[in-house]
């Protein structure tokens, strides 16, 4: 709206304009802050899985591989309250399907 104000300075009382600036300040909807952090999409899961696991699976890397990849995931600034090992666990046999994962147990 301030925009627009600046259009009709000339028949707009100074002390008008600048309480209509001052209010736009005070109650816009800017971001404040950092906010929360977003929650991970699956591309960003299996890119978590690829660089913890190194795109192989290996017997030492399965068995801590959910907190591994939460880690990662908290280091990148993702909230992984809602992260579920179930989800993790069907992200990586859908990759080693697509053979995008290699496995040697």
């Amino acid at each position: 709206m301030s925009d627009n104000i600046g259009r009709y300075d000339d028949f707009l009382p100074e002390d008008l304009v600048k309480e209509v600036k001052e209010y736009e300040e005070r109650f816009s909807k800017k971001s404040r802050g950092k906010g929360r952090a977003r929650f991970p999409s699956n591309e960003d899961i299996v890119d978590a899985i690829i660089n913890v696991t190194g795109s192989i699976l290996t017997r030492y890397n399965i068995n801590d591989l959910y907190i591994n990849v939460i880690d990662y995931l908290k280091s990148q600034g993702f909230d992984t309250s809602a992260l579920t090992e179930s989800r993790v666990e069907r992200l990586v046999s859908s990759l080693l399907k697509k053979g995008v994962l290699s496995k040697k147990l």
